[in-house]
């Protein structure tokens, strides 16, 4: 069976772009993932994929952030065992109120989320996919961002969650 599905927040109106003066805490719980070294090679691979498109069209790289990376393995993680897909996660809300739970300031995020089954290669094939779709080609591609974290769930079944979060941090 093969799945693909894709979406952005810029899709969804909801990118952030707030002052971090104006935006609320709102903690909520998570679930934890336990981190899996063995997933580290694949988010590097999209991370790097990622790099590569960025680069191809003249932008500069983004730095990998350990923090970004945690939030995106927690994001994939409730996906993929809450069964939902989407960038509002139905306990700690969206991006903007899950970075602000976390305590990592910021001047403008987005995200990219991912899931399939079945697929050859699933980095390639999420990076491959935000690249075609224009709102995902928007977040993977904004100039204003400087950070990045990807973060990598795989269920019983085989099927892929990734996210990845792109940040601006405050000067």
């Amino acid at each position: 069976m093969r799945l693909l599905f894709l979406t952005s927040l810029i899709l969804l109106g909801a990118a952030c772009h707030v002052a971090p003066a104006s935006r609320p805490k709102t903690p909520a719980p998570a679930i934890q993932p336990t981190f899996d070294h063995s997933l580290r090679a694949l988010e590097l691979k999209v991370f790097a994929a990622a790099n590569h498109q960025r680069r191809l069209h003249g932008l500069p790289v983004l730095a990998w952030s350990e923090a970004l990376a945690d939030q995106a393995r927690i994001q994939s993680t409730n996906m993929m065992e809450r069964g939902f897909f989407s960038h509002v996660d139905p306990v700690r809300g969206p991006l903007a109120a899950r970075l602000n739970a976390a305590g990592i300031p910021w001047l403008r995020c987005s995200e990219n989320i991912f899931r399939e089954q079945g697929m050859d290669d699933p980095p390639d094939s999420a990076v491959e996919g935000w690249m075609k779709s224009p709102a995902h080609r928007q977040s993977l591609l904004d100039p204003l961002v400087t950070q990045s974290g990807v973060g990598i769930a795989i269920s019983p079944d085989t099927e892929y969650f990734i996210t990845q979060v792109f940040l601006r941090p405050p000067k």
